[in-house]
């Protein structure tokens, strides 16, 4: 008799599976939508359960998970945990214990970590839909709904982890296995893995100023590096997690899903504990600070509206901010209007680069405009590494 394996934060989604089954060399042979699909490798083969709503898919998932196991000599649990990275991003925040021959932490040491990681997680989705320097009580309910959105893992023994899953619908949608990678404009990606990338992009500039600079980070610097998705309540979750007395260094690791491109090239980051006070020192520099960088968002246009007399004139995007579709005003010269009359008779989707901002009872609008055109065009806001399919 099979054993089910117990329900966890890694229990993959039949994509997932599929995925993972196609980039290893299996081939589905049935198609078509139904309870199970059957695959081969040489001689094997396998039925894996596609309906997620079957009340013996949890059972059907085991037993491939162990049929998988018997062949690839790799524990069934370590199995699921590679196929839920096909469709997640996933980051490791890793806290060395000061004392490496004690297995246990205060258990305020303990909160303390795992609030820090939430709040780099809710800095890091209020950056991914407008990026300031401060947030205090204007945190974005969009930004706290994320935070609740995502799941953890389990710790490890020997060192204190706390990994976080992030699905990515977008690169889950069925289809055909191997196919529908999520390859788009990455101000276009769903919020999920915008959340994520802003995150790795934040943490790797915080690391730059606090870390491998030999000198404490100007105003103008941090002013720039807004833009980039550091605030102070990116760097005070940071500085919080190196400041408890249990812990040592902070390690945070990224895992790309790898049904998802356009991805930052961000893997591992590594803040020493002497940081700590230089990182403080950059969320209080922050603290209060009204700079509002540029960013960039996607969309289609509903709207347009010309003032001759002026040369001028507006649209008014539909865009996503949050996991919400939102109206959003932009203020456009004579040629990017032009642009934009020719983008809306293609049906195109269309970037807009700069500060996005929403005054109290006004709906989300761009102050200022420094960059416009068709999304196919749009700038990323870091670079991927096109020698990786992760």
């Amino acid at each position: 008799m099979t054993r089910q394996l117990p329900s966890s934060i890694y229990d993959p989604l039949p994509e997932d599976v599929a995925s993972w089954l196609a980039d290893h060399e299996w081939r589905r042979v049935t198609s078509g939508s139904g309870r199970a699909a059957l695959w081969t490798s040489g001689d094997a083969e396998l039925l894996q359960p596609t309906l997620r709503e079957a009340t013996d898919y949890d059972l059907r998932i085991s037993q491939l998970l162990t049929s998988l196991s018997a062949l690839t000599g790799q524990a069934p649990e370590a199995l699921a945990e590679q196929m839920v990275h096909e469709g997640s991003d996933v980051t490791e925040w890793r806290a060395a214990g000061a004392d490496d021959h004690d297995y246990s932490l205060p258990l305020e040491d303990g909160l303390t970590l795992v609030q820090s990681v939430r709040n780099a997680f809710v800095a890091a989705a209020n950056a991914s839909i407008q990026r300031r320097g401060y947030f205090g009580h204007s945190t974005l309910k969009a930004a706290r709904d994320h935070a609740r959105a995502v799941r953890m893992g389990q710790t490890r023994r020997g060192s204190y982890i706390v990994p976080i899953i992030s699905r990515i619908p977008g690169a889950t949608e069925s289809g055909d296995a191997g196919q529908g990678r999520l390859d788009v404009d990455v101000s276009a990606q769903p919020f999920e893995r915008r959340v994520m990338a802003q995150l790795a992009e934040g943490l790797a500039a915080v690391r730059r100023l606090g870390v491998d600079s030999d000198r404490e980070p100007s105003q103008r610097e941090l002013n720039e590096a807004i833009g980039l998705g550091v605030s102070h309540e990116l760097c005070a979750a940071l500085a919080s997690a190196l400041d408890a007395e249990s812990f040592g260094d902070v390690d945070v690791s990224f895992s790309w899903a790898r049904r998802a491109s356009s991805h930052p090239n961000v893997r591992a980051l590594n803040f020493p504990k002497a940081a700590q006070p230089v990182i403080h020192n950059m969320a209080e520099a922050l603290r209060g600070s009204d700079v509002v960088a540029e960013q960039v968002l996607s969309g289609t246009i509903w709207q347009t509206k010309y003032e001759r007399k002026d040369g001028a004139g507006s649209i008014k995007v539909r865009t996503q901010i949050g996991r919400t579709t939102r109206t959003v005003s932009v203020p456009l010269n004579d040629a990017q209007m032009h642009a934009a009359y020719e983008a809306a008779a293609d049906d195109a989707p269309v970037f807009i680069r700069g500060q996005l901002v929403r005054e109290q009872g006004r709906a989300w609008h761009f102050e200022t405009v420094s960059e416009f055109g068709v999304a196919q065009a749009a700038p990323l806001t870091w670079e991927s590494d096109p020698s990786e399919n992760a």
